[in-house]
């Protein structure tokens, strides 16, 4: 493959980062791949891993890089943003995998200087597991990634973005960031928000008799709650307004249930199972 970057930065070596790191280098996309985190103990466990060449503990050596992906949760990647501002070229690329964007892309705009080209992204891959260690070269292989784009921006960099993640092995969409964080709000943020209230409201002491329905229906509970508090507080107003539409359709079947209507109680199954069914064979497509 045709290498499409020279030097390429990773600023947050954890799953995400450490998982791009490690599939760029496996699939030759750049000459070299350094990594920025602040503990030295974490670059050791990247080099071991195959995700980065080489690392380091401070910005400078972002200076020459044609491409800067900032791998950390929301907030901390709106704060990296000031703090890498000094070492930004004119002509670099600067990209995310944050989970919301309307943020993030509004905040690079007003701290990024001239000439940088921040152009939002976010891969729909991961794992409720993290740092270097569960990392993993394949993560993005057949997974979707979209791009959100501003008018903005160098419709180039867009394309050079684009063929990015298509050598990962991704699918691409693009979108604005507000419908990004309109629709993640309900195929994201909702489910989790729910696996988490749904274990708060079993009292521990049943948790015994749980089964692989429970484990199912709850695997993503185990996520970092740092990364999902922040999440929450980045993309409440859309993850309100979907968690209220939630609330209406369950309160409907509540009154279902109420009143033992056995027949409509098994039409909302079937749609729901309906949609499951559609959902999955897309995705393994």
């Amino acid at each position: 493959m045709a290498r499409l970057f020279k030097k390429v930065a990773i600023v947050g070596i954890g799953l995400i980062g450490g998982s791009l790191g490690m599939a760029i280098r496996q699939r030759g996309i750049a000459s070299r791949v350094i990594g920025i985190s602040r503990t030295k103990k974490t670059i050791n466990k990247a080099k071991k891993a195959g995700a980065i060449d080489d690392g380091f503990c401070d910005f400078k050596p972002l200076s020459d890089c044609e491409l800067i992906i900032l791998c950390s949760p929301v907030n901390i990647i709106i704060n990296t943003l000031s703090k890498i501002k000094p070492f930004i070229s004119p002509g670099t690329i600067i990209t995310d995998v944050g989970s919301t964007k309307s943020e993030i892309v509004k905040s690079a705009g007003m701290i990024l200087p001239k000439g940088a080209d921040f152009i939002g992204a976010h891969p729909l891959a991961g794992s409720e597991k993290s740092g270097i260690v569960n990392a993993n070269g394949g993560l993005f292989e057949k997974s979707l990634c979209v791009l959100t784009p501003l008018k903005a921006n160098s419709k180039k960099n867009i394309r050079r973005l684009e063929s990015f993640w298509l050598a990962l092995g991704s699918r691409v969409s693009f979108l604005t960031p507000s419908a990004h964080d309109k629709i993640t709000s309900f195929t994201s943020h909702l489910p989790h928000l729910i696996a988490f209230n749904l274990l708060e409201s079993i009292p521990a002491v049943d948790l015994r008799y749980a089964a692989s329905g429970l484990r199912d229906a709850t695997r993503i509970a185990a996520s970092d709650p740092l990364v999902w508090a922040d999440i929450f507080i980045s993309n409440r107003a859309a993850i309100l307004k979907s968690a209220g539409k939630f609330q209406t359709h369950f309160d409907k079947f509540l009154k279902l249930l109420k009143s033992g209507d056995s027949k409509r109680i098994i039409q909302v199954i079937k749609k729901a199972k309906f949609k499951r069914d559609t959902f999955l064979n897309k995705v393994n497509e």
